[in-house]
């Protein structure tokens, strides 16, 4: 990869949530993301590794199913930078293990994944840093050697007392 090129031709960006043109089939927009990279994708069906249904229309999608297939898109762009936005929420359990061996395998291709989350496990296994941001603005970077004083700190400070404070029975 040049110094000069520029981000924006080897950037894949996932968003919490994707938009899809009302009449483009999943198979379509997946050749249309390659077509804007000039990527040239051959039995786009063998690379459907989310089992999504490519030729309905995409915007019929479920939420988790309209994130898979933009994931996959972004995929197939063969990128070497991804921002990925909270890309285990309204997945299932299935596609979240798939969409975290993806991200360790971008690790072992040194590609640089950025992932916004809320959700510290999926954090805690995929990420070497974590940044904290507040009224945004990053107020902590930890590595991945404090990553469990981190989630203590977040619990104590997070969860305290609040529980007791109900009663339970």
């Amino acid at each position: 990869m040049s110094d000069f090129t520029e981000l924006k031709d080897h950037l894949g960006l996932l968003l919490t949530e994707p938009y899809f043109f009302s009449k483009i089939t999943g198979k379509e927009y997946i050749q249309l993301l390659a077509n804007a990279r000039q990527t040239e994708i051959t039995k786009i069906e063998n690379k459907n590794i989310f089992g999504l249904p490519l030729n309905q229309y995409a915007s019929t999608y479920s939420t988790g199913m309209k994130k898979k297939l933009a994931l996959t898109a972004i995929l197939l762009q063969e990128n070497n930078v991804f921002i990925l936005d909270e890309p285990f929420n309204g997945v299932d359990i299935q596609s979240n293990l798939i969409i975290t061996e993806i991200i360790k395998r971008f690790k072992k291709l040194e590609k640089t994944v950025i992932i916004s989350s809320h959700i510290f496990s999926t954090l805690e296994n995929t990420c070497d840093e974590i940044y904290l941001m507040k009224n945004g603005e990053i107020i902590n970077k930890v590595e991945k050697a404090d990553f469990k004083n981190l989630e203590k700190k977040m619990k104590e400070f997070t969860v305290g007392n609040k529980i007791d404070k109900l009663e339970l029975k």
